[in-house]
């Protein structure tokens, strides 16, 4: 009997909730054969005890949000975000940080932030040019 690891079981969770983003739950069998099961769970209950290997393969369930709470996790907070913006020293740096936060959160104190840093940056350059 073929069976996957954990680790690969999740990648195919994973790989389903991003082709197919209206599902909200995904069921994977040992064997690594996924099931959206969003209005029941028959067909993959029906698979992990009736499959060509005549044994009971183990089931993992996973839901949207278990995905989701893992990007929050990788998200910077508020203060580690603002910190970064005051300590950048370039408007591409502030750029770059100002991009990533669009991509993200959309965290308005953030957003303003990297905005008012661009627009302190943009004045120190502009007198610099004018004292050359």
């Amino acid at each position: 009997m073929r069976t996957i690891s954990k680790e690969q079981v999740t990648a195919k969770a994973k790989d389903i909730f991003e082709r197919y983003p209206k599902a909200n739950k995904v069921a994977v069998t040992s064997d690594g054969q996924a099931f959206i099961v969003d209005n029941g769970e028959n067909a993959v209950k029906n698979h992990a005890l009736r499959n060509r290997y005549k044994k009971e393969l183990k089931i993992y369930r996973y839901t949207r949000d278990s995905f989701e709470d893992e990007k929050s996790k990788e998200t910077k907070t508020v203060e580690e975000c603002l910190k970064a913006i005051e300590g950048a020293e370039t408007l591409e740096a502030v750029d770059s940080l100002l991009k990533e936060e669009l991509a993200g959160r959309k965290r308005k104190t953030v957003i303003s932030a990297a905005e008012e840093k661009k627009a302190i940056i943009a004045k120190l350059d502009a007198e610099n040019k004018k004292a050359e």
